[in-house]
């Protein structure tokens, strides 16, 4: 917590006012700022790295 303001600073993947809630699906990161860069399958991505997670039958870094 910040030591004036008392807000949470939440890890990478985590939210909300005590951080114990997940990013919402399609949203990765600190603060789930960033979008997922995942295309074919909509696997989505992991909430903490962004890295994609691909459906079945798809590959790659982006599941292209």
């Amino acid at each position: 917590c910040h030591h004036v303001t008392g807000e949470c600073s939440c890890p990478p993947g985590w939210t909300g006012h005590d951080c114990k809630q997940p990013c919402s699906s399609g949203r990765w990161g600190r603060g789930c700022a960033n979008s997922c860069a995942c295309d074919g399958g909509d696997g989505g991505c992991d909430p903490a790295t962004g890295t994609c997670s691909c459906q079945p039958g798809f590959t790659g870094q982006h599941c292209q």
